[in-house]
C-alpha cells in the first residue's frame, strides 16, 4: 500500500527480474483454490485484546456472510479463534470464539463490488466491534473468556477448518494486533504504512514483495505466510487511497413518513466525505421539481468517510402537493468521482409504510439478512402510537421446513437493536402478527437503518411482508429514552463451565422521568439435554430491582396448538419456553411504578432459575445445541417534558464536552465544543419545536441567537455517535 506524507503519494521503485516496478502491491484470489496459509504461532493468540485490519476489494459476493474469508483462524473442538469474512451482497462480519461459542459483529448491505474498503474488527474483552473505512458499523457487548485458535493455522482468502469459504476479490495491508485499536488509532493509520515496530503489532503482511511465492510479516515475527495454489499473475497494484470525493448518499428531508406536506418544509440532504481527507466548503444545492436550484455552502468540515445531514436555510412551501421530486448535488473541486455527486428521489408522505415487500429469506443467494435504509421524521411527538405488522409467505420453492428465530433491528449508534422477535412456522405461510413498537421512538427518528434476519436452512426459505403504521395523536408521555439492559443472542444456560448469572445493571434515571419499565423479549433454546432444556423445560426466573425480588418471570406457553398457523407439521403442539412456532414473540412489561427516584440510580438484575446440564456441553457434534437464552432487554423512561441534562452550562461525554455561555438579555448563546464525534446541534421551544437546526463538526465555537424569539425557556440539544444530550436555555 502506498505510503501518504503531508497528502503526497510516495512511490518507491526497485527491479524485480529485471523490470522496474512500482513498490505497491496486492494479492488478487481467484475465488476457486487461492489461499496463503500461516502456520501457527502463539502470538497470533492473543487472549485479552485483538485488532484485525485489511484492504479488500471484491469481484463477486458470496451466498452468505460467512462465505468467502478475508482471514480466517477458526478451529473446532471446542469452537476457538476467529475470523473476518464478506458476502451477502456486501456484508462484513467478524467473529472470534467466547466461552467456546462463537460470538459475531456484523454490517448491513453497505460494501459496493470493485471498490476497496478498509475492514478493521476489534475484541477488547467486553465488546466486538465492526470498522467500515474507518468508521464504527456495529459492535456488540461481550463477556466471558477469549478461546484462541492455538493450534489452528490462519488463512487468508479461505477457512483453514472449512475450506471452501474462499474469497474473491483483491487484498492489501492485512494486520493483526494483540491490543483494542480505537477509533482514532484505526483513522489515523489505515492508509499509511507501517514501521512494523508498532506496539501491540503481531503480524503486518503489506504484500509489497511484487513476485514469488511468500509474503513477508513485516511485524518481525516471523510469520511468513505461503503462497498457495496462486500464480505471478495473483500479483497485481495495491491499494491507492481515493482523491478528493463527495457526494450524496439521500434526500433526508421532507421523509416519507407523515401526513401531507406542509408550507414550512425543511430541505435535508445527505452527504458523504468518500476520501481520506477531510472537506470543507464545498457547494450543496437542491432542485424540487423542474424547479429553480437552491445553493448553499457546507462550510463545516467533514471528516474522512464521514456522512453529514445538511440542512438548508430557509424551508419551502409544498402544502397542496401530493408528491414531489427533489435533486440534491454536491459541487467540489477537484472531485474524482463525479458520478455520485447528485440523486433524485420521488417522494410522497405516508402513515403506512411498506418496510418490507415480499422480501424473500433465504439460505442462498437471497441471503437470511435484509436492510432498509429511511430518513424519518426528526420529531415523532406527533404520533400516539407505531405498529409494525408482519406476514410469512411461502416461494415458488415452498416454505421452510423449519421453526427457525426471527426479528428486527434497528441499527443504531453501533449497536443492532432487536425491536421484534418472531418464531417461523413448520412449513406453512402465516402472519397477522403485530406489535406496538412505540417504545422505539428515540431509535426511529432520523437516519434509520432496519435489519430483518429471518434464519433459514433452505434454498427457498420465506418472502416477508412487513409494514410500519404510524397513528396520528397525543401520547400520555410525549418523550421517551430507552436504555439497553441485557442484549443476548445466545446465553448459554446450564454448562457446568460457564457462568449463566447476567450482569447486574445501573442506570442513572433521568430527572424528568414521569414513568418507567422494563422491556424484555425473552425465549429459551436448544434440546436434547438434561430436562429437554430450555425449549422445553419450564422454568420461573426473577427480576430484582435494587437489591430486592421485585417479578417473577414464569417463561412458559402453553398454547402452541391453539396458534393462527396450525395445522403445522413438527412439534408445533408442545408448550415451550416463552415461544411457539409461528407465532410473534410479545414482550414482557415490567411496571417500575414506585421503584424509582428521578436523579438517582436503579440497580436491575436478571435472575435465572438454577439449572444444571449434565448431558450436552457445547455444540455436540450432531442435531443439538446446549441450551441458552436470547434476551433482549431495555429500560424505558417517560416523560411530559423533553430529557435534558442537570447541568445548565456544560455537557460533558465520554468523547469530549461542549459549554454555553449565554447572553441571555440579547438571546445570543455562544456554544464552544471540543468533541471528537458532535454531528448536529439544535434549538427547540419547550414543547419540542425545532427553530433552527445546523450541521456540526469537530472543535468549533459559533453564536446562536435567539433574538427573534421571545423570552422563555429553550432546549439546546446536540446529538453525538454517543446519542442526543441537552442543557435548558433561558432567554430573558
Amino acid at each position: 500500500m502506498k505510503k501518504i506524507f503531508s497528502l503526497l503519494i510516495v512511490l518507491c521503485l526497485t527491479t524485480v527480474n529485471g523490470v522496474l516496478m512500482a513498490q505497491n502491491f496486492a494479492l488478487h484470489f481467484d475465488g476457486a483454490n487461492d489461499k496463503i496459509g500461516v502456520l501457527d504461532n502463539a502470538v497470533l493468540n492473543p487472549t485479552e485484546a485483538l485488532t484485525i485490519e485489511v484492504w479488500m476489494n471484491a469481484d463477486v459476493w458470496a451466498g452468505s456472510i460467512w462465505g468467502a474469508c478475508l482471514l480466517s483462524k477458526q478451529g473446532t473442538g471446542p469452537d476457538k479463534g476467529f475470523g473476518l469474512t464478506v458476502g451477502e451482497n456486501g456484508r462484513v462480519e467478524f467473529t472470534h470464539s467466547v466461552d467456546q461459542s462463537w460470538v459475531a459483529v456484523n454490517t448491513p448491505q453497505i460494501l459496493g463490488l470493485n471498490t476497496w474498503y478498509h475492514i478493521a474488527g476489534v475484541y477488547d474483552g467486553s465488546s466486538m466491534k465492526l470498522y467500515v473505512n474507518g468508521i464504527l458499523q456495529s459492535q456488540v457487548d461481550v463477556s466471558g473468556t477469549f478461546t484462541p485458535g492455538t493450534g489452528v493455522v490462519m488463512n487468508f482468502g479461505d477457512n483453514p477448518t472449512w475450506s471452501g469459504r474462499r474469497f474473491t476479490g483483491t487484498m492489501d495491508e492485512i494486520r493483526i494486533w494483540n491490543v483494542a485499536r480505537t477509533d482514532a488509532e484505526i483513522q489515523q493509520n489505515m492508509t499509511v504504512e507501517l514501521t512494523g515496530s508498532e506496539a501491540g503489532l503481531v503480524g503486518y503482511w503489506n504484500m509489497n514483495e511484487g513476485a514469488g511465492t511468500t509474503i513477508a510479516d513485516i511485524s518481525g515475527n516471523g510469520n511468513t505466510g505461503t503462497l498457495l495454489n496462486m500464480d505471478a499473475t495473483a500479483w497485481v497494484g495495491g491499494f491507492t487511497p481515493p482523491g478528493n470525493d463527495v457526494g450524496v448518499l439521500g434526500i433526508a428531508a421532507p421523509s416519507v413518513i407523515g401526513s401531507g406536506f406542509t408550507n414550512e418544509e425543511v430541505i435535508k440532504i445527505d452527504v458523504k466525505n468518500f476520501s481520506t481527507q477531510e472537506v470543507t466548503g464545498f457547494d450543496v444545492s437542491y432542485q424540487i421539481n423542474d424547479g429553480e436550484m437552491v445553493t448553499e455552502t457546507f462550510q463545516d468540515v467533514l471528516p474522512p468517510f464521514t456522512s453529514a445531514i445538511y440542512i438548508f436555510s430557509t424551508p419551502v412551501d409544498l402544502s397542496g402537493q401530493n408528491e414531489v421530486a427533489i435533486t440534491g448535488s454536491v459541487h467540489l473541486e477537484g472531485d474524482g468521482s463525479p458520478e455520485n455527486d447528485a440523486i433524485t428521489e420521488t417522494i410522497s408522505q405516508t402513515n403506512n409504510f411498506m418496510l418490507f415487500d415480499h422480501e424473500q429469506h433465504n439460505y442462498g443467494s437471497s441471503g437470511q439478512v435484509h436492510t432498509k435504509f429511511l430518513y424519518m421524521p426528526d420529531d415523532l411527538t406527533g404520533y400516539s402510537q407505531i405498529l409494525l405488522h408482519a406476514d410469512l409467505e411461502c416461494p415458488a420453492g415452498g416454505c421452510d421446513p423449519w421453526d427457525q428465530p426471527a426479528l428486527l433491528n434497528i441499527l443504531k449508534d453501533g449497536y443492532a437493536n432487536e425491536i421484534v422477535r418472531y418464531i417461523t412456522p413448520f412449513g406453512v405461510a402465516c402472519g397477522g402478527w403485530v406489535w406496538d413498537i412505540t417504545d422505539f421512538k428515540p431509535l426511529m427518528s432520523g437516519k434509520t437503518t432496519f435489519e430483518s434476519i429471518i434464519q433459514a436452512w433452505g434454498a427457498s426459505g420465506w418472502l416477508l411482508n412487513m409494514e410500519l403504521e404510524f397513528i396520528p395523536g397525543t401520547p400520555d408521555y410525549p418523550y421517551v429514552s430507552v436504555d439497553r439492559l441485557w442484549n443476548e443472542t445466545n446465553w448459554v444456560y446450564g454448562d457446568p463451565n460457564i457462568s449463566y448469572d447476567l450482569p447486574e445493571k445501573t442506570i442513572t434515571i433521568n430527572p424528568e422521568t414521569d414513568a418507567a419499565k422494563i422491556r424484555m423479549t425473552i425465549s429459551g433454546h436448544g434440546q436434547g439435554n438434561t430436562l429437554n432444556a430450555a425449549e422445553f423445560a419450564e422454568f420461573t426466573h426473577k427480576i430484582w430491582v435494587n437489591g430486592s425480588e421485585a417479578f417473577p418471570l414464569h417463561l412458559w406457553k402453553t398454547d402452541c396448538g391453539q396458534n393462527a398457523c396450525s395445522p403445522q407439521n413438527g412439534t408445533y403442539l408442545y408448550s415451550r419456553a416463552g415461544w411457539c412456532p409461528g407465532q410473534d414473540i410479545q414482550p414482557w412489561e415490567f411496571d417500575l411504578d414506585g421503584m424509582f427516584t428521578p436523579g438517582s440510580d436503579l440497580n436491575l438484575d436478571l435472575v435465572l432459575a438454577e439449572y444444571l446440564n449434565l448431558l450436552n456441553t457445547g455444540y455436540n457434534g450432531s442435531s443439538h445445541t446446549e441450551p441458552y437464552f436470547k434476551i433482549q432487554a431495555y429500560l424505558i423512561q417517560y416523560s411530559t417534558d423533553m430529557f435534558v441534562g442537570v447541568n445548565d452550562q456544560k455537557i460533558s461525554t465520554p468523547n469530549g464536552y461542549f459549554e454555553v455561555f449565554p447572553n441571555p438579555s440579547s438571546g445570543v448563546f455562544t456554544i464552544s465544543a471540543n468533541h471528537t464525534e458532535i454531528e448536529s446541534v439544535r434549538i427547540l421551544t419547550m414543547n419540542g419545536r425545532i427553530i433552527d437546526t445546523r450541521s456540526f463538526a469537530g472543535q468549533q465555537r459559533f453564536d446562536l441567537n435567539l433574538e427573534s424569539q421571545p423570552d422563555g425557556l429553550y432546549i439546546l440539544q446536540v446529538t453525538t455517535k454517543e446519542g442526543v444530550s441537552a442543557v435548558k436555555i433561558s432567554k430573558q
